[in-house]
């Protein structure tokens, strides 16, 4: 039972603290001598009472909000006020909780995800001490819940997404919202849920978006995209048309388009005579264009070529998938453009994938060698290497994000040496998929540029089943004279011969590689990796390594 007494008894408490504290600063004061304390900032019961500092730990639906007590609040039963705002001056408070204890949590219901807050606590009135001044935290912010999973780069298109979710019950719509632009609600039907995946079509081309999930009001995900920049077609063709008298016609520069089907140019040669042309294919899906096809041939200056979403099958009789000559006679001196390709498969090839060997030393140059988002595979056991470019002049190779199996002895090739003063080419390969490759000891099983100067990477790769059955390997990369970054690569059954336990040699400066075997034979060709898998967070940013593809 609470007497008048008792009452008084905590009141005179209370009041003996405050005195004793103020008597203990004016002691201080006093002991400082000539230099002055202002203690108006630090006495008054407003001021003494106020909570300690003030910690959020926000997480993806709630944020934890704790302080500390002022020592004069001890043995009372205080309450505290938390105010919560999205700017610093809290000229407008978003919400308030209350608490007889040190701490609240503050969660979804009233925190707008991926946005701002600020939090300030006071010590709410208590018999005869006034309430506290405030005390502030730093800006925090909630993640939100993430049931998107990642967006494929290759179902990214012109004026199209395909979002796939983790689904979850409640799941009821998209917004999306572009850039600049009203945001618009995409509903999920049954069979969207069913399939784990929404096809969002009629967006605006070369435009970001911003993509959020919902169940309800609720957040359960957030992801952004970026819609390729539209393609102006020269002309476009239909399935069974003559695509090599498409190009003939061609000027440089043109866009020549495929629909959906497949398209025979295997009889002749599909030449590229000094210009650039671009073929791509309508739907930008590589599974419903095919080109069947004898050799992409660049010829003389300025010829170049950009294949873009198609199937190129050789059908076991295309020496060369892209052979680089001179205008009139193979040898004839040339300065190219580049060479891209992307998002194609390209497979069935009985020599390799690009020569570029012709001419006498540097009569050839080129500017860029691109491929990235494609699928190369069963090319013929043979005397060339997958890349060769001796004798050529180039600037860069660059291979990303790209699958190579069951390819001839060697992967680059570059060895004859350059005349003195020719730039260093840059050639790299990051998150590349390669199982099955290599033929010959005499061969350096990834690069050779011999006294070349070069740079070198290798990186994020997955290699494995190397040599092929009855190939032999030494070494992975000669490069004497050049700068060789080999890191965060994945080496399995990467041996001198096959079945044994001998490695093949890396660079010197081999960094952060593992060995972990993912099940792969010389037979596969589902690169899949497995759930578990630690090849999956292998990646310096704790993503996959090898051609993302294989880790959705």
């Amino acid at each position: 039972m609470v007497t008048n007494q008792s009452l008084i008894n905590m009141k005179n408490s209370v009041k003996t603290k405050y005195t004793l504290v103020v008597a203990a600063l004016a002691l201080l004061a006093g002991l400082a001598g000539c230099k002055k304390m202002n203690t108006s900032d630090i006495s008054g019961p407003e001021r003494l009472f106020k909570p300690g500092a003030v910690k959020v730990s926000a997480g993806q639906t709630a944020a934890q909000v704790t302080w500390t007590n002022s020592i004069l609040t001890s043995g009372g039963k205080y309450t505290y006020t938390a105010q919560f705002s999205r700017d610093t001056t809290f000229a407008t408070v978003d919400f308030t909780m209350k608490s007889d204890t040190t701490g609240v949590t503050a969660t979804n219901d009233s925190l707008k995800v991926r946005t701002k807050y600020w939090v300030r606590v006071k010590t709410n009135a208590y018999q005869n001490q006034p309430e506290s001044k405030w005390a502030e935290s730093s800006a925090f912010q909630i993640s939100g819940e993430q049931y998107f999973l990642a967006v494929r780069e290759l179902e990214i298109k012109e004026t199209s997404v395909t979002l796939r979710f983790t689904n979850t019950p409640g799941l009821s719509k998209i917004t999306l919202t572009p850039a600049q632009g009203a945001a618009t609600d995409v509903a999920l039907s049954a069979a969207d849920l069913t399939a784990g995946l929404k096809v969002i079509t009629g967006l605006n081309a070369n435009t970001a978006y911003n993509a959020e999930l919902y169940a309800g009001t609720k957040s359960k995900g957030y992801t952004t995209f970026t819609t390729l920049p539209l393609t102006v077609y020269t002309t476009i063709l239909n399935a069974g048309a003559d695509l090599n008298a498409a190009v003939s016609a061609a000027a440089n520069g043109d866009v020549i388009g495929l629909n959906p089907g497949t398209y025979t140019a295997s009889a002749t040669n599909t030449i590229f005579l000094l210009k650039n042309v671009t073929i791509k294919s309508t739907s930008g899906n590589p599974s419903d264009t095919k080109v069947l096809f004898k050799e992409f041939t660049l010829k003389g200056n300025g010829a170049g070529l950009k294949l873009s979403g198609i199937e190129c099958d050789g059908a076991g009789t295309a020496a060369y998938f892209i052979n680089l000559t001179g205008a009139v006679a193979d040898a004839d001196a040339a300065t190219f453009s580049n060479v891209t390709v992307e998002n194609c498969y390209v497979h069935n090839i009985t020599t390799c994938f690009l020569r570029a060997n012709r001419a006498a030393l540097a009569a050839h140059k080129i500017d860029y060698i691109k491929v990235t988002n494609t699928v190369a595979y069963d090319n013929a056991v043979s005397s060339y290497d997958f890349f060769t470019l001796d004798k050529l002049t180039f600037n860069s190779l660059s291979v990303t994000k790209s699958t190579f199996y069951n390819l001839s002895r060697s992967l680059v090739n570059s060895t004859t040496t350059q005349p003195a003063g020719t730039p260093a080419p840059s050639i790299s390969f990051d998150r590349c998929t390669i199982n099955n490759l290599g033929t010959d000891a005499s061969k350096y099983v990834l690069v050779d540029v011999n006294a070349n100067p070069a740079t070198i990477a290798f990186t994020n790769c997955i290699m494995g089943n190397v040599p092929r059955s009855g190939g032999v390997a030494a070494a992975a990369i000669r490069g004497s004279a050049s700068t060789i970054t080999f890191s965060n690569n994945n080496e399995f059954k990467f041996v001198t011969t096959p079945g044994g336990t001998t490695a093949i040699t890396l660079p010197t400066n081999a960094a952060f590689n593992q060995t972990v075997d993912p099940g792969w034979t010389a037979t596969t060709t589902d690169f899949t990796l497995a759930q578990d898998s630690p090849l999956r967070i292998a990646s310096p940013t704790a993503g996959p390594i090898g051609d993302p593809r294989w880790a959705y």
